[in-house]
């Protein structure tokens, strides 16, 4: 008997929070627009994360085709790349109005940029799961891509200058955006 079922809804509700808590990060930017300024850079990896959580639930549809039961273990690899994302969605952008205070660039270098460190513990989660669910070869040019993407995220993070970080999220996106189109049509 399969036990998808389980699996789904706990992911689908992980998942549902952590594209909840962004949006409403987002509008907290939104909202506080007027005395605080937005930053580009934590919006773009704000869309790197929004496109990598539908992502995510699109591939946990594909599960029951490739695996009917799934061990506890699994259950727990599946449950922490869903957790990974909601951290990184937590961290991203600020919550409450207060913590953007000084505006969302000062949020970002000094708390939103650990979202990027989650990120990347759920691209190196993906990539585990890739491998052990979907049987795909890390050599191919999927895995490359995630290689340069677990690494990118850990950069910017360490990155001290906005120029350097900056940089860093504008090779990000056309890297990201290349390995969901390749996603798409595997």
């Amino acid at each position: 008997m399969s036990n998808f079922p389980i699996v789904a809804t706990v992911l689908a509700m992980i998942l549902g929070l952590s594209v909840t808590r962004l949006l409403m990060g987002a509008l907290t930017v939104f909202r506080i627009r007027r005395v605080a300024a937005p930053d580009w850079v934590a919006l773009v990896w704000a869309v790197m994360l929004f496109t990598s959580q539908l992502d995510f639930w699109w591939a946990v549809n594909a599960l029951p085709t490739i695996k009917a039961t799934f061990s506890f273990a699994e259950f727990l690899l599946l449950v922490l790349l869903a957790l990974s994302l909601f951290v990184s969605a937590a961290l991203l952008l600020p919550s409450r109005s207060e913590d953007e205070q000084s505006g969302l660039r000062v949020y970002f270098e000094q708390d939103g940029r650990y979202a990027l460190l989650s990120f990347s513990t759920y691209l190196v989660l993906g990539l585990i799961v890739n491998v052990l669910f979907f049987q795909v070869s890390p050599m191919a040019l999927w895995g490359a891509l995630d290689v340069v993407m677990i690494i990118l995220p850990v950069c910017a993070f360490k990155a001290k200058s906005r120029k350097a970080y900056s940089t860093i999220t504008l090779i990000y996106v056309p890297i990201s955006a290349l390995d969901v189109a390749i996603t798409l049509t595997s």
